[in-house]
C-alpha cells in the first residue's frame, strides 16, 4: 500500500461540503487543513491514552510477575512439609521443622499481598479484580477492557494453612497451585493486551506521520500556485504526502501477500 490520501467518512463528508458550496482550490485546501488539524488533535489524544495504558499495564504485569514468585516460593514451602512429613514418623520426628515451614508460608501470603497493596494504586487495581479500559479513537466508541482478577490471599480463598498432617499439607498445595494458575492467566491477558496496544499504537503514529506531511503540503506555498478555475477533482489528485514510499520492501510484500485470503 502506497501513500495516498485518508478518505475516512469525516473527510467525505468536508469533501461533499466542499463540491456543494462551489469552494475555489485554495478555499478547498484551507477546509482540508482545518480538518487534517482535528484529526492530528484526535490522534494526539489517542496517543496519549495509549501511553498511560501501557504504563499502567506494564506496572501491573511486573507486580502480577512477582506475585506468581511469591506464589512458587508457598508452593516450594507446601512441598518441604510434605517431604519431612512422609518420612517414617515424620510428623512427630519434624514437628518443630514443619511448624517452622508452616510460618514461613504464612509469612510469603503477608509479602504477596503487602506486594498487591502497594502496586494497586499504579495499576488501575488489576490486581484486586478492577478493570483497565483502552480507548482506541476519541471518542471511546472502540475500547478495549482489560478485565483484572483479585489476587489478595483472602480473595484467592486459600484455607488456613494446617501443616500437622500430609492431607492438610496437600491442601495447601493445591490452593497454591490454582492461585498460580489465576495468577498466570491475569498476567497473560496483561501482556497480550500489552502487544495489542503498542500494534494500534504504532499505526496511530503512522496516520498522524501521513496528515503530518498533508498539514505541511497545505501549509507551504504549493496551494498559491493551483489554477483557480482547475475543479476539485483535479486538487483531490494533487500528491499531499511528500513520497510514495511503499509501507514494505518487495520481498516483505510478497511473503505477506502470500498470507491474503483468497
Amino acid at each position: 500500500m502506497e501513500s495516498s490520501i485518508f478518505t475516512s467518512s469525516s473527510l467525505n463528508r468536508t469533501l461533499s461540503k466542499i463540491a456543494q458550496g462551489g469552494y475555489s482550490p485554495s478555499q478547498a485546501g484551507v477546509v482540508i487543513l482545518s480538518l487534517i488539524k482535528d484529526s492530528r488533535r484526535d490522534f494526539l489524544q489517542v496517543l496519549q491514552g495509549f501511553e498511560e495504558s501501557l504504563e499502567t499495564l506494564e506496572v501491573a504485569f511486573s507486580a502480577t510477575q512477582t506475585v506468581i514468585e511469591y506464589l512458587e516460593e508457598a508452593g516450594g514451602l507446601t512441598v518441604r512439609a510434605r517431604n519431612l512429613a512422609q518420612e517414617e514418623n515424620g510428623v512427630e520426628r519434624y514437628s518443630d521443622k514443619i511448624k517452622e515451614t508452616e510460618d514461613f508460608f504464612l509469612k510469603t501470603l503477608i509479602k504477596l499481598d503487602t506486594r498487591i497493596k502497594e502496586t494497586s494504586e499504579d495499576c488501575a487495581h488489576l490486581l484486586t479484580g478492577a478493570s483497565l479500559v483502552i480507548k482506541f479513537d476519541h471518542l471511546g466508541h472502540s475500547t478495549l477492557t482489560t478485565q483484572g482478577i483479585n489476587l489478595q490471599s483472602e480473595h484467592l480463598n486459600f484455607r488456613k494453612p494446617d501443616f500437622s498432617s500430609l492431607h492438610t499439607i496437600q491442601n495447601s498445595r493445591i490452593d497454591v497451585a490454582n492461585a498460580i494458575d489465576l495468577a498466570v492467566t491475569l498476567r497473560n491477558m496483561i501482556s497480550s493486551d500489552i502487544i495489542t496496544i503498542k500494534t494500534r499504537r504504532e499505526f496511530c503514529e503512522i496516520a498522524l506521520s501521513f496528515l503530518s506531511q498533508a498539514q505541511d503540503f497545505l501549509n507551504s506555498d504549493a496551494l498559491e500556485s493551483f489554477d483557480e478555475k482547475i475543479s476539485i477533482k483535479e486538487l483531490l489528485e494533487q500528491s499531499l504526502f511528500l513520497d510514495d514510499e511503499p509501507l514494505a520492501g518487495d520481498g516483505q510484500s510478497a511473503l505477506l501477500n502470500s498470507f491474503k485470503i483468497q
